[in-house]
C-alpha cells in the first residue's frame, strides 16, 4: 500500500487555511449577531400614525378592483367575436382584396402581362432553399 508523501511545505499551508477560516468565521460571528441590533431600534418619533384601513376598503383595493380590471380586459378581448363579425373561416368564398405574398413587385395586375415561362424562371431565379436571393 503507497502511502501519500507530506511536502515540507504542508505546515505553511495548513496554517494559512486555519488563519483564513477563522477569520472568515470572526467575520461571520460579527455579522451574524449585528443582524439583530436594529430590532431593538425605536420608532422614529416625526412618523405619523396612518389611519385605521377597514375590512370593506382592504376588499375594494385588493380584491374588487383587480377583478373588475380582469373583467373588464377579458370583455374588450370577446367583444369583437361578440358583435358578429366571424371574419374568414374556411369553406365561404374570400370577400377582401386578393394579396400575392412574394409575387411580382408591380402587383398581381403584372402578373397577368409575363407568361407561364417568365413566371417559372422568376420562380426558380430567387429565394427557396437555394438562399440565392
Amino acid at each position: 500500500m503507497n502511502i501519500p508523501q507530506v511536502s515540507e511545505s504542508a505546515p505553511k499551508n495548513s496554517r494559512r487555511v486555519a488563519r483564513r477560516a477563522a477569520v472568515s468565521v470572526a467575520v461571520g460571528a460579527v455579522a451574524l449577531l449585528s443582524l439583530p441590533v436594529s430590532a431593538f431600534a425605536d420608532e422614529p418619533g416625526a412618523w405619523a400614525n396612518e389611519p385605521h384601513v377597514s375590512g370593506l376598503q382592504f376588499l375594494v383595493v385588493l380584491v374588487l378592483i383587480p377583478a373588475g380590471l380582469f373583467v373588464a380586459i377579458s370583455l374588450l378581448a370577446a367583444l369583437p367575436s361578440l358583435i358578429g363579425d366571424k371574419g374568414y373561416e374556411p369553406g365561404q368564398s374570400w370577400r377582401s382584396e386578393p394579396e400575392w405574398f412574394g409575387g411580382p413587385k408591380k402587383g398581381i395586375e403584372a402578373a397577368e402581362e409575363l407568361s407561364p415561362q417568365q413566371l417559372e424562371a422568376a420562380e426558380t431565379d430567387q429565394g427557396g432553399s437555394s438562399g440565392q436571393w
